[in-house]
């Protein structure tokens, strides 16, 4: 009974203690190599395994977990590597436009077939009265429509995401409830602040989270190329 006593009050090793002994002992299961495989622990599919097997196991899920990073980080390249023959297919296509109503003709086609874009729309913003062939496009300072997009012709940022519906029908009209997605591209034509915005069927497409950086170029050339035509 006495010796029974004692054990129990005798203290107990905790996991800490284990886990630091393992630690500060590299070779202890060099050195013990039998109890890999007498050791068992809890499998993730149910029932217990030994240790060896665990190990082996824990390796095969990261090496899956490295596969699949892997291949997202190749998708990621070879989706960049498509935009980029996109973008220079359609520089090549802008520097052969003739004229503004050309430049149109070309992004219609282009961000459609390439791009995956379903809408597209260019405004700018005119003091006065402007003599820009496409009338549609311009928006007096004056015009109600502006109080809508303020914000992007403020911080001349790039902004994707979901429009609101007044944004919609100010670029798209009747379309408008089509219009599950945006980017907003804002430029400078010369000394008048411009948009670009692509609008897309679907919620995805465009997402606050995603790059700007082909869209930034996509911005830049449209304006250097409008701009040219009033040199």
């Amino acid at each position: 009974m006495t010796q029974q006593l004692k054990d129990n009050n005798e203290p107990r090793i905790t996991a800490e203690q284990v886990t630091e002994y393992l630690l500060s002992e590299p070779e202890f299961f060099n050195e013990h190599p039998e109890l890999l495989d007498e050791i068992q622990v809890q499998s993730p599919t149910g029932g217990v395994v030994s240790l060896t097997m665990r190990q082996l196991a824990v390796l095969r899920e990261n090496n899956t977990k490295l596969q699949n990073q892997l291949q997202v980080l190749l998708d990621i390249a070879r989706d960049n590597d498509a935009l980029f023959g996109h973008m220079q297919r359609l520089t090549t296509d802008l520097l052969d436009a003739r004229c503004e109503e050309d430049v149109f003709a070309v992004l219609d086609d282009s961000l459609q077939a390439s791009f995956k874009a379903d809408f597209f729309a260019i405004r700018i913003v005119a003091d006065g009265k402007s003599d820009f062939p496409i009338s549609e496009v311009i928006w007096n300072k004056e015009s109600e429509e502006i109080e809508h997009f303020k914000r992007f012709f403020e911080s001349e940022e790039i902004k994707c995401g979901h429009p609101t519906h007044a944004q919609a029908e100010a670029l798209f009209g009747e379309k408008a409830n089509d219009v599950q997605s945006t980017a907003f591209i804002p430029f400078k034509l010369i000394e008048q602040s411009g948009l670009l915005v692509i609008g897309s069927r679907d919620a995805e497409r465009f997402h606050p989270s995603m790059g700007n950086l082909f869209l930034a170029h996509l911005g830049q050339l449209v304006a250097k190329r409008l701009a040219s035509f009033s040199e």
